[in-house]
This record gives structure tokens, C-alpha cells and sequence, in this order.
């Protein structure tokens, strides 16, 4: 509840701004109205969204016309519950903290969240040079040591925030406003720069790349490649040598649960459609996190009963395939049946191969 005859609250980049040079007045402001953290950091997760996962969103929203409604639903939860996700966690685990050690009398969860909230700004801010050398546009991939050191500023950044709330909480409880700060909001500038910077590259690189934003669907080619295989036999796996058969391209993860869950009914439905002429390529994604070693012995312990082939991070993004589980029912005649994200039932597969093999 704003304070009677305080003054107006000044416009949102001003308040990110004064929170990174004067946080003690920013925390203040919200105790005493008792609102204003969840609401900025909301705002932050919008533009994240919009600088930072441009790329993704349009995808996402291709996919409604171009896979299917379940895809593109899929797809757009998958980002924007990712960025919501992040501000929750940090949001969450400060106002625990900032609740439990308010001291008898204090504890006020309602406020508490209002003030953890406020913590995910700093966390932003932290983190906004690394994910713009990480965005598409730039595809600077920082390395992984400035990524954990980052972790940890942002982290200590937030713990600060914590810190000075508590200090609030158990100290004055006069009225604090935020009353134009003069000088001080130009620090809001920094903090909107690189966001803005970032959204600018997005569009250009989209407007440049539309084609791989454009997922692909039905009656597109599917792209040729040949892949090592990693299941134990040696050579590769060419597709344009499966010409003339039904293929299914199944790409997973060891890392990936769901993808796990599915592997039975998989190899049950190689079995039963294998001999109709359908052949099925299990593709991993694991990537650069999970040594191929590993990979290996997992497919050693659960052997597939047909090729499984390693990305070699190119094929996977020609495909459009940008979360897991993903299967590529392709034609006979080189031309992609159908597409199935986030998982499928037997019944569904079952079905869709029966409809590409007539």
C-alpha cells in the first residue's frame, strides 16, 4: 500500500537503477509500500525473454503452423517456463530466507516475497553480459570458468540483497519513498544497454536466418547427413542410403528422462515395424556436457536394437531440435511425414507410421 501524499513513484528504469547504486533505499521503498519487487522482476523476465531468447520465441511460435499446436505449445512453455523458472528460484529461495530470519513478530511472508523478488534484479544484471555473448546473434559460447564465476557474483549479489532486507525488517520501519533520484537513475541506463543491445542483434539475426527459425514440417526435404555411429558397430549413417524406406529419427539424450521413458516402446515398435521396411536412427544429443565414454557404456548397458548415431551438433539444428524428446518421421521419398515433439504415445506413432508406409 503506497504511503498518502508520498510522492510518485518514479518510472521502472529508474528504480532497477537505483537498486544497483543506492539497494538499501530501493528494499526500503518496497517494505514500506509493501509491493514493487514481484512486479519489476516480472518485468525482467519480459525482457529477457525478448533480448535474450528472441530466436527461441519465433521458433516457437513457427512451430504452431509449421508442426503443430502441441509442438509450438510445447515450445513456448519450454521458454518462457525457463525464464519464469530462474526469477521463481531466486525469488523463492530469498524470500524463504528473508521469512525465516526475520525474528519473531517480523516475519511477514507476503513481504518477504516482495523483497526476494527484488533480489532477481541483481541476478539479471549479473548475468546479462554472459547471455548476450551466448545469444545466437553472437554465438560467442563464453567459456564455461567465467560462466561459474559469474554464478557466483550473481549469487553473492543476491545474498547482499537478502542482507539488507533482513537489516531492513529488524531496523527502522519508517516510510521509505523513491522520490526521483537525480543522477542516480542514469544507472538504469546500463542496465536496460546490453538487454537492448541484445534484442537489436535478435532482430537482425532473425531477419538474416529466417530459415533456420522456421522449423521443419510436413513435405519438406529432410536434410541428408552421415553420422559416426557410437553403439558399438563401426562406420556411419548415411540417410540418403535409406532412400525408399520409412525412417524414424529419434533424437535423445542420456541426460533426458522423458526420452528414457520412451526407449521401450521404441525398440518394441522397431521390432514390429522393421520388417515392414521402417527403420529407425537413434540419434544422440548429449553433447559436449557428457563424455562420449559414458555414452557408450550406457549403450552397452542398454543396448538399442537399431543404429544410434552421434550429433555432430549440426544436424540436430538443421532439424530444429531444440528440446527433447524429438522424432522425424521421414517418407519413403525423402520428404518429412510427420514431427513429433516433447514425446508421442504408441497409439500416436504407431499410426503415423502406418499413414507414411502406404
Amino acid at each position: 500500500m503506497a504511503v498518502e501524499g508520498a510522492p510518485a513513484e518514479p518510472a521502472w528504469p529508474v528504480r532497477v537503477g537505483l537498486f544497483l547504486v543506492a539497494p538499501t533505499r530501493g528494499l526500503g521503498a518496497i517494505a514500506s509500500r509493501r509491493t514493487g519487487g514481484v512486479r519489476d522482476a516480472l518485468y525482467l523476465v519480459g525482457i529477457a525473454l525478448l533480448a535474450f531468447r528472441l530466436p527461441d520465441l519465433l521458433r516457437a511460435l513457427f512451430s504452431f503452423s509449421r508442426v503443430s499446436a502441441t509442438a509450438g505449445l510445447s515450445r513456448l512453455f519450454g521458454v518462457v517456463g525457463s525464464e519464469l523458472g530462474t526469477a521463481a528460484f531466486v525469488a523463492l529461495t530469498s524470500a524463504l530466507v528473508i521469512t525465516l530470519l526475520a525474528g519473531r513478530g517480523r516475519r511477514d511472508p507476503a513481504l518477504g516475497l516482495e523483497l526476494g523478488a527484488a533480489g532477481y534484479v541483481p541476478y539479471f544484471i549479473a548475468w546479462s553480459p554472459v547471455r548476450l555473448l551466448d545469444s545466437e546473434s553472437l554465438l560467442g559460447y563464453p567459456p564455461h570458468l567465467l560462466a561459474r564465476v559469474v554464478g557466483v557474483v550473481a549469487w553473492l549479489w543476491v545474498a547482499l540483497f537478502v542482507g539488507l532486507s533482513l537489516r531492513r525488517l529488524r531496523g527502522s520501519s519508517a516510510p521509505v519513498t523513491l522520490s526521483p533520484p537525480g543522477r542516480r537513475g542514469l544507472a538504469g541506463i546500463p542496465v536496460l544497454a546490453l538487454p537492448a543491445l541484445a534484442l537489436t542483434l535478435g532482430i537482425v539475426w532473425s531477419a538474416r536466418h529466417y530459415e533456420l527459425l522456421r522449423p521443419l514440417g510436413r513435405s519438406d526435404a529432410a536434410p541428408d547427413f552421415s553420422l559416426p555411429r557410437i553403439d558399438g558397430q563401426p562406420g556411419s549413417v548415411r540417410l540418403a542410403d535409406l532412400r525408399g524406406r520409412v525412417v524414424v529419427l529419434d533424437f535423445w539424450a542420456t541426460w533426458c528422462p522423458p526420452c528414457l521413458a520412451m526407449l521401450p516402446m521404441l525398440h518394441d515398435l522397431y521390432r514390429e515395424w522393421h520388417p515392414r521396411d521402417v527403420e529407425f536412427v537413434g540419434v544422440d544429443a548429449d553433447g559436449p556436457v557428457v563424455p562420449r565414454a559414458e555414452v557408450e557404456g550406457f549403450l552397452a548397458r542398454r543396448p538399442f536394437p537399431y543404429p544410434v548415431v552421434v550429433d555432430d551438433k549440426e544436424v540436430g539444428g538443421r532439424y530444429g531440435v531444440y528440446s527433447i524428446p524429438h522424432l522425424v518421421i521421414v517418407g519413403r521419398d525423402g520428404k518429412i511425414a510427420r514431427v513429433f515433439v516433447g514425446g508421442v504415445s504408441r497409439e500416436h506413432l504407431a499410426a503415423a507410421l502406418a499413414a507414411a508406409s502406404e
